[in-house]
């Protein structure tokens, strides 16, 4: 006998679909009143989901941010996994570009949280702690953005002199100082933020864009 459709349409289990519950009302919780404002107890109840329900998903309070955090990467996770793929293609500018649109979304979403996490040195501590563990965070994130210009610095299409590690923190700084700007003054235009990003791509690329004597010595190789 065919199972109902409504019973065929909801096949995630329970325990995923309260997860998901608990984190969403942790990030918005967060968002809308601030770390040190927050109780267990809180999300607990906007999620809908007894308190003792939210351990048997997260060890503790540092897991469960931790957890927001990872959460809200979304599409800048995919961004930058493909950055290997996109050696060579299109122009660098527009794959720059491409890493820190996706950046900001990352950033502006999670911004409030990660400066709330200054508040509570303890807190932070555990976060960080877990952070090394799984290998994670910003110095990662600049890290792969810095093989990335380094490949494209073989190819001749990024200035021999450029620094990719150091370009790719400003690049990343850029985007995480624009999410905190939008944030303390109350920003929401998104079309201006893009504008940002893409003068700040172009302002690097200005010192990272090989002399014309260097592309004419990879043109004769």
């Amino acid at each position: 006998m065919a199972r109902p459709a409504a019973a065929r349409v909801n096949s995630r289990p329970p325990a995923i679909d309260q997860k998901e519950r608990l984190l969403v009302a942790t990030e918005q919780l967060l968002c809308s009143r601030g770390l040190a404002c927050v109780t267990t107890r809180d999300i607990a109840h906007a999620a809908k989901v007894a308190e003792g329900a939210l351990y048997n998903h997260f060890g503790d309070k540092a897991e469960l941010i931790l957890e927001v955090v990872l959460h809200g990467v979304g599409e800048f996770r995919e961004v930058l996994e493909s950055l290997p793929l996109q050696v060579g293609q299109n122009t660098v500018q527009k794959n720059l570009e491409r890493v820190l649109e996706s950046a900001f979304h990352f950033h502006h979403r999670i911004a409030s949280l990660v400066c709330s996490l200054f508040a509570d040195r303890e807190l932070l501590a555990r976060v960080r702690g877990s952070m090394n563990e799984r290998c994670i965070g910003p110095g990662r994130t600049a890290s792969v953005l810095a093989a990335y210009l380094s490949a494209e610095q073989r190819l001749g299409r990024v200035a021999a002199h450029a620094m990719p590690e150091a370009a790719s923190e400003l690049l990343l700084a850029a985007s995480f100082n624009k999410a905190l700007q939008d944030h303390f003054y109350g920003v929401t235009g998104e079309a201006q933020a893009h504008r940002h990003l893409r003068d700040s791509v172009r302002a690097l690329l200005a010192g990272l864009e090989p002399q014309a004597s260097e592309r004419r010595t990879k043109e004769k190789r």
